[in-house]
């Protein structure tokens, strides 16, 4: 099993990072919104690069390696966010708000 770093908490899984890099994703580069701090963010990407082989999601295959690397989701585009990843944002972000 792995130990998720405290400043993650907001992970209940491994695998669960791959929603939460494409939902912050989405808002902040899409509609200039966070929902988690750019600090996590940082953490997340370096914490799924340090796990990459070890994670499971369906969609795994939008997120490339070396934006995690430079910590960014920036290569991503509106179009490229299944709609489930778009709905799951905003409720985060309306929930935080």
């Amino acid at each position: 099993m792995t130990t998720i770093p405290w400043d993650l908490n907001f992970l209940p899984s491994l695998n669960h990072s791959v929603s939460w890099f494409l939902m912050a994703s989405y808002m902040y580069y899409i509609h200039d919104k966070n929902i988690i701090h750019d600090h996590e963010f940082d953490v997340l990407c370096k914490w799924m690069l340090e796990h990459w082989d070890s994670i499971e999601h369906q969609h795994k295959h939008l997120i490339n390696v070396d934006d995690l690397r430079a910590g960014t989701g920036f290569s991503l585009k509106e179009q490229d966010y299944p709609q489930i990843v778009k709905n799951c944002a905003w409720e985060v972000y309306n929930e935080r708000n």
